[in-house]
């Protein structure tokens, strides 16, 4: 049983396309498997061991290995498949889950079929809380599957749905190099992206290791050596890869494509589990990382932004706090959110955030009256960056910073944040960038940021119903041509308040 998570959010043809990319992918790795799906489900047949192999691959949240049955036979199996799976423990619990028309509930199985068991082998005991071991049955109509293991996959998306990025396997810190720019490879391929390789002459040897560790995860995976003249942002272009990816978080890049930095936020001890966990080793040492460096947040009342802040404030960098206030697209409860939330990442470092606001309803109204639908999301983030970019300006900061995470929404895909980054000349910084929801959701619980984030506000009311998710620049520049944007960012700028 295959299960997997962020698909489930996408639109219907998005997560049948994305499910679809994930099945060929499992074809391709596992020979002579046979697949059928259900909705949220994909369920594999094959007569040998294949653990190894799905953990490997992006697109999986987890699986387990299951014994099925009809419903009508749902006890007896379960009896056997308890004497062979019960032993030595003396507490259980059954946890059923039930898709379909039936006549019962998950309820009215769990006690029937408890009971049932309790009879059999009156050594056991029921503990609902904390039992010795789970079984859990999933009943899916008239099919019931019976299973004791839920092994965690890679999670994340489907191999190369998002496109493609150049993996820089070199950079400055040399004792971390080789580790980071893996795992830095490994996130991104985790969020959907085909990864090509580079790595200069000199640093051949060393990179084809790193490509051999990465082989497990995109088995096609070729290492392409840079020539004397090659520059990446050409050689990237060449390749259709719409960014760079790279380890090293010493310092801010600035390219004129995006640059993917996925452990910028990361200390050394994250590093070292997530090398842990895909199975390399850590060679040991420590990123230097300059904490002079001034990022300008773009802090929003949800989940993420205030996590990507945090990450970098824990980083040493120093941050200020900008929040577009989208009214009447948003109501006040969003800015008091923001504020909030502000407040709360101050008290926690005892440090001051210098925050600006700035009103943005007005652009966007701007672009709702005169532009296409589809591409108002990005006319919303490039608009924000410019607004970014002219605070950063004026306070010496090095670079704006975002809470976006690859594929998370419909304006988060590589291609439109290849067209967003094209508004403005400042680096974007994207900690979150190789981080699920999931991830990102645990984060913001430990740091208390998460039910701040989650009090009520009213929603952007200006997202289009089909927004764009591969924009084109040309198209972008047109639309936006028909707004004058030197004076909306003049209004805004013009407008701002600091707390």
């Amino acid at each position: 049983m295959i299960r997997y998570g962020e698909l489930t959010l996408k639109s219907e043809y998005v997560r049948r396309r994305w499910e679809n990319s994930l099945i060929e992918s499992i074809r391709r790795r596992i020979a002579g498997c046979k697949i059928s799906r259900e909705r949220g489900r994909l369920w594999i047949n094959i007569e040998r061991e294949i653990s190894s192999e799905l953990k490997k691959i992006p697109g999986i949240h987890a699986f387990s290995l299951c014994e099925r049955c009809g419903l009508d036979e749902l006890k007896e199996s379960l009896i056997k498949f308890t004497e062979r799976s019960l032993k030595g423990e003396r507490t259980f619990a059954l946890r059923v889950n039930r898709v379909g028309e039936h006549d019962f509930t998950s309820q009215d199985v769990a006690r029937y079929l408890g009971a049932e068991v309790l009879e059999r082998f009156p050594d056991l005991s029921v503990d609902l809380s904390k039992p010795e071991k789970e079984i859990f049955i999933e009943i899916r109509e008239k099919d019931c599957y019976i299973f004791d293991e839920i092994i965690e996959g890679m999670r994340g998306l489907p191999p190369g749905v998002e496109g493609k990025l150049m993996g820089l396997l070199s950079g400055e810190s040399r004792e971390y190099r080789e580790i980071t720019s893996v795992i830095s490879c490994w996130m991104m391929m985790k969020r959907g992206c085909e990864i090509i390789p580079v790595c200069s002459d000199e640093d051949s040897e060393k990179a084809i290791g790193a490509v051999e560790i990465l082989k497990d995860f995109q088995p096609d995976i070729r290492l392409r050596v840079l020539e004397g003249d090659d520059k990446m942002e050409d050689v990237a272009r060449e390749c259709g890869a719409l960014g760079i990816v790279c380890g090293s978080n010493i310092r801010i890049f600035s390219s004129s494509i995006p640059v993917y930095q996925p452990l910028i936020g990361f200390d050394d001890l994250k590093v070292e589990k997530i090398a842990e966990k895909i199975g390399i080793f850590n060679g040991g040492g420590k990123r230097a990382f300059d904490t002079r460096i001034k990022l300008v947040s773009l802090i929003s009342g949800g989940i993420d932004s205030p996590v990507a802040t945090y990450l970098m404030m824990k980083r040493g960098v120093e941050v200020i706090a900008l929040h577009l206030d989208n009214c009447p697209f948003t109501d006040e409860r969003e800015l008091k959110k923001s504020l909030k939330i502000v407040k709360h990442l101050e008290n926690s470092y005892a440090r001051d955030i210098k925050t600006y606001v700035v009103p943005n309803g007005k652009n966007l109204a701007a672009f709702k009256d005169k532009c296409r639908r589809k591409f108002q999301c990005i006319f919303c983030r490039r608009m924000m960056l410019r607004i970014a970019e002219k605070i950063a300006w004026e306070e010496g900061a090095d670079g704006i910073l975002t809470g976006e995470s690859l594929g998370q929404v419909a304006s988060q895909t590589l291609q439109n944040i290849s067209v967003i980054d094209q508004a403005i000349d400042m680096p974007v910084i994207r900690p979150l960038i190789g981080m699920d929801k999931i991830e990102i959701m645990d984060i913001a619980r430990r740091i208390g940021t998460y039910d701040l984030s989650i009090l009520p506000s009213l929603s952007c009311t200006i997202v289009p119903k089909k927004p764009a998710t591969a924009a084109k620049l040309k198209e972008v520049l047109r639309e936006e041509g028909r707004v004058d944007l030197d004076s909306l960012l003049e209004r805004s700028v013009g407008n701002v308040y600091i707390l």
